[in-house]
């Protein structure tokens, strides 16, 4: 295997204390992913997790009316199918290849029995899950009408004045 095709060039999977990464390494298979893919259609069954390597995942939220908009990207720093650890079985948001090239796979099932082992696997997946989702909420902001962007509180206190 070349160097430009180890786990390790994600750098999720990079970032892993070795006896973690050694675990996980013997469940990783390589596949080629094209550019335009679906990984995953809205409300598909979440069986396989996604490390990219040199290709890039794009997530798109539906709209109500019927339009879809990008609000997330993942490359070789991160992971796709990262929603299942929170219960679900169903992708809640299309995921399509945006940049063709490599990506390891991993049944889901392996990476919820590391998940629930405590190891410091799971400190990474939940601190990563954290930064995901506070690029998702950019992204949301990014896209408010103006009218309601103006209506936000820009202040919250929870002590009340006297």
């Amino acid at each position: 295997m070349s160097n430009l095709h180890t786990p390790k060039r994600n750098l999720f999977l990079a970032a892993l204390p070795e006896t973690d990464y050694e675990r996980l390494k013997c469940c990783l298979e390589l596949v080629s992913l094209p550019q335009g893919w679906t990984v995953y259609e809205n409300g598909g069954e979440l069986d396989l997790v996604y490390f990219p390597t040199t290709s890039v995942i794009s997530l798109f939220a539906a709209s109500g009316n019927g339009d879809s908009t990008a609000i997330a990207v993942i490359g070789n720093e991160g992971v796709f199918g990262i929603s299942m650890l929170m219960g679900r079985k169903n992708t809640p948001s299309l995921a399509m290849v945006q940049t063709a090239g490599y990506s390891y796979l991993l049944k889901a099932a392996h990476l919820r029995q590391e998940f629930e082992l405590g190891s410091p696997l799971r400190c990474l997946l939940q601190s990563y899950t954290q930064g995901l989702m506070t690029k998702i909420a950019h992204t949301a902001i990014g896209t408010l009408k103006p009218a309601f962007k103006t209506s936000l509180p820009l202040v919250c206190s929870t002590s009340s004045s006297a």
